[in-house]
């Protein structure tokens, strides 16, 4: 039974996209190949909980193929701060916060040498 689990788990990562710009540890998609290379250890001969890891699945096959995403479109295409998506994405990229954590420091520190 295992040996479904895992296939199941493998079909379900080639669907997932890894997001380039969040390289680091900030990619969900690199994150769950890394949950799933540690809990399948052993490959398919890995002793599993069925019922949890068809859960688990599913849960993620959902989130991966857009369901609530096709069931409940949006209308609008800004965010409450008015904020588009493209937007949205230069925004959390792993680029931007680095910039934003090194001006910070330049701010930090450039406050301190004045004291």
């Amino acid at each position: 039974m295992a040996r479904n689990s895992y296939r199941n788990f493998l079909r379900l990562l080639e669907k997932w996209p890894l997001d380039e710009s969040k390289k680091g540890g900030r990619d969900l998609g690199e994150h769950l190949r890394i949950r799933v290379s540690e809990a399948f250890r052993l490959g398919d001969a890995t002793p599993t909980d069925e019922v949890e890891c068809q859960r688990v699945c599913a849960s993620l096959n959902r989130l991966a193929n857009n369901t609530y995403a096709t069931r409940y479109p949006r209308k609008l295409t800004s965010t409450s701060t008015g904020v588009t998506i493209q937007e949205c994405h230069q925004i959390a990229s792993t680029e931007f916060l680095k910039a934003m954590e090194d001006s910070e420091k330049g701010l930090l520190s450039g406050m301190f040498k004045q004291g």
